[in-house]
């Protein structure tokens, strides 16, 4: 299931709006949907660093108490820190690198300090903010707490070291809270780079390498990452400044683990982030089975008033079912619907579309962008089954061709 654990730094655009746009709670909708409405799969490079936690309580005597703060690992590391939290009222903080040269000392209203009365869990005491320290020499760091005369309590202190580059990896999903994964579904993957926790807006030339790989550990798919990424329809996925985008699906049921692995220079050890996924079974099955031109005779001739898209469907509840093509040809694109009560198991539902929409598209089909088939209903609502870049037979795409030559006029 789906849950909320990261939220991406700008919005995917506003809802457009219209009954359009609510019948495709997919791709679409990741370009339209702002980033409180998709569920969200997190994980990144850093994931798995744990913070150090430290408590100490102040001496009696009045003197400075010195907390030791071990950092490991590359030059480059960042010292991250949690506020300080207090019950004693100090009077100054220093922080010592590992060769005792003192880096800072500063009082903790120059830090910024909310008080304890303001501060959340106030049982814990004041809060103070601690400057992230970029390259943090290895070695035993210190920090100093001086209290202010006759002050006593105890201190809790948390911090991370971190490294410089920073591999994040989302997976969205523009479906309902909690929505399953189903197998076949079309998935979004957002990846993003920190240096020093700032947003990388240029990656290098090589963009970092996505594996889906099952249960087994063989690889299923290689998705690509990509800038500038548009849905079938056209429209921008994201204008996030850096963000790149893959897109791929989970071809059966069962668990898959996703990496994304990026060397984000030649001098850097590569780093590497996973998702971990379960794809359940689908709730439909769907396909193009044929298509039928409804014709007219006239004085000119015999004429094409529409094209019927026929579909066979599989759904596991009867219902209320559209389906939703998606049309995208050199001079715009068109949705059409058509909606149908289905019963449980095989059946059929067809989407007519006007032949002078088709014209309107500026040349033949040879491939329909997308089809969606959408369950209405107080519960089990939403998407069952997608296709995209259904092709054509040559022979349907001959029919086609012949609609544009015959397109009945008023």
């Amino acid at each position: 299931m789906f849950f909320a654990k990261h939220v991406s730094r700008r919005q995917f655009g506003p809802w457009a709006g219209g009954l359009a746009m609510t019948l495709w709670p997919r791709m679409d909708a990741f370009a339209q949907a702002p980033a409180s409405a998709q569920q969200q799969l997190a994980n990144s490079s850093t994931a798995a660093i744990k913070a150090q936690q430290l408590t100490a309580t102040l001496p009696a005597g009045g003197g400075p108490l010195n907390l030791s703060i071990e950092v490991q690992g590359e030059p480059e590391n960042s010292l991250v820190f949690s506020s300080l939290r207090s019950t004693a009222k100090l009077a100054a903080i220093s922080l010592f690198d590992p060769l005792g040269s003192l880096v800072w000392r500063k009082t903790p209203a120059e830090l910024g300090l909310t008080p304890q009365a303001d501060a959340g869990r106030p049982e814990l005491g004041d809060a103070i903010v601690l400057p992230a320290v970029r390259d943090a020499a290895p070695g035993r760091w210190r920090l100093q707490l001086e209290a202010r005369a006759g002050a006593k309590g105890q201190v809790l202190l948390s911090y991370r070291v971190l490294p410089r580059f920073e591999l994040s990896l989302s997976l969205l999903s523009a479906g309902s809270s909690g929505a399953m994964i189903a197998a076949g579904e079309p998935l979004l993957l957002v990846l993003r780079g920190q240096d020093y926790g700032v947003p990388l807006t240029n990656w290098v030339a090589r963009a970092p390498q996505l594996s889906l790989r099952d249960s087994r550990g063989e690889l299923v798919a290689s998705p690509k990452a990509e800038a500038g990424a548009r849905t079938a329809t056209g429209i921008l996925i994201s204008d996030e400044p850096g963000a790149l985008i893959a897109r791929f699906s989970l071809p059966a049921a069962g668990e898959y683990r996703l990496t994304a692995q990026h060397q984000f220079r030649a001098t850097a050890k590569p780093l590497q982030a996973e998702l971990l996924l379960h794809a359940a079974a689908p709730k439909a099955a769907l396909a193009l089975s044929g298509l039928r031109l409804e014709q007219q005779a006239g004085a000119a001739g015999v004429c094409v008033r529409a094209v019927l898209f026929d579909f066979a469907v599989s759904v596991a509840t009867a219902g209320n079912y559209a389906c939703n093509i998606s049309l995208v040809g050199p001079a715009g694109s068109r949705m059409v619907s058509a909606s149908s009560m289905l019963a449980a198991g095989a059946g059929r539902i067809s989407v007519r579309v006007g032949a002078d929409k088709l014209a309107a598209l500026g040349g033949p089909l040879t491939a329909l962008a997308r089809v969606g088939l959408i369950r209405f209903g107080p519960s089990e609502a939403g998407l069952v089954a997608e296709l995209q870049e259904v092709a054509l037979s040559a022979e349907q795409a001959n029919e086609l061709r012949a609609v544009y030559m015959a397109v009945c006029r008023p």
